[in-house]
């Protein structure tokens, strides 16, 4: 996948992000990181194919994603699979119907999906939710509800996952282990790549081949010792002078007082 000259920005507003050449290579985790309003879930949809650039292009496969040649939908969709924030499928379908939506793409105006395929168990199996197959969406937890969008978007059998936020709503331990699952998925050629759009910059640093800072524009890429040597992390994510960022662990953290500067005890220390 190829972005060349994107300009993206939503009705009559400004620009929300620009990008003038970046690619998403085969065998890769990205991760989009950057302050609010960046421009990472913006870019996401774009990618996706919701959300036309105003300037600029996007190729698949050496294919426009947007105009009169582009893909059809169906066929877009058998290279690309979503994962949104939120889930839109209804709380009451069970879980072997919700993944085997993702099997539309393959069927034919005449055929429904089948919670029978194979593609819908294998996508079950590779997630770890094949056990919660019967039961339904919304007796879930959180870190379920996600595996099992996942496992819907793998049911497409697509070459490139696009996922938003995808370890939102998860405890620690959950975040940590979505992203693991994703490296995974690319590692064991699954999939081809898997571009995150997070919040989450300590995980986007641990488990990602490369990242792109947004915060407007491109501000950097590439991977996460590069980013980090050169100081383009925390160059991207504007901080009070009271906070700094840890380059092993990829938190931002308070900044150590001077000798003979530090806080009394009782003393509320500077807002954020």
């Amino acid at each position: 996948m190829i972005l060349e000259d994107l300009r993206l920005g939503y009705r009559r507003g400004p620009d929300v992000v620009t990008v003038a050449r970046a690619e998403v290579l085969p065998g890769e985790v990205i991760s989009l990181a950057g302050p609010n309003g960046g421009g990472k879930t913006t870019l996401l949809r774009c990618l996706a194919g919701l959300l036309k650039p105003r300037e600029g292009m996007v190729f698949l496969e050496e294919r426009p994603l947007y105009g009169s040649r582009s893909w059809s939908r169906e066929a877009r969709a058998r290279r690309l699979a979503v994962v949104l924030t939120d889930p839109v499928s209804p709380a009451y379908l069970r879980v072997r119907d919700v993944v085997a939506l993702g099997r539309l793409p393959h069927c034919s105006s005449l055929q429904s999906p089948s919670g029978r395929d194979a593609a819908v168990d294998q996508a079950l199996e590779t997630t770890g939710t094949l056990h919660l197959a019967q039961r339904s969406l919304g007796h879930l937890s959180d870190g379920e509800r996600q595996r099992v969008m996942i496992a819907r978007a793998l049911a497409q059998e697509p070459r490139i996952l696009l996922l938003d936020e995808p370890a939102a709503h998860l405890d620690p331990p959950h975040q940590t282990a979505l992203f693991l699952l994703l490296r995974d998925l690319v590692e064991r050629q699954v999939i081809a790549s898997a571009v995150i759009a997070t919040h989450h910059l300590h995980l986007a640093l641990h488990f990602s081949h490369r990242l792109f800072l947004l915060a407007g524009t491109l501000q950097g890429e590439g991977t996460p010792e590069e980013l980090l040597a050169t100081g383009a992390v925390e160059r991207a994510y504007p901080s009070p002078g009271t906070i700094t960022l840890d380059p092993q662990r990829g938190w931002f953290i308070p900044r150590p007082s001077p000798p003979g500067k530090a806080t009394p005890p009782g003393k509320a220390a500077p807002e954020l």
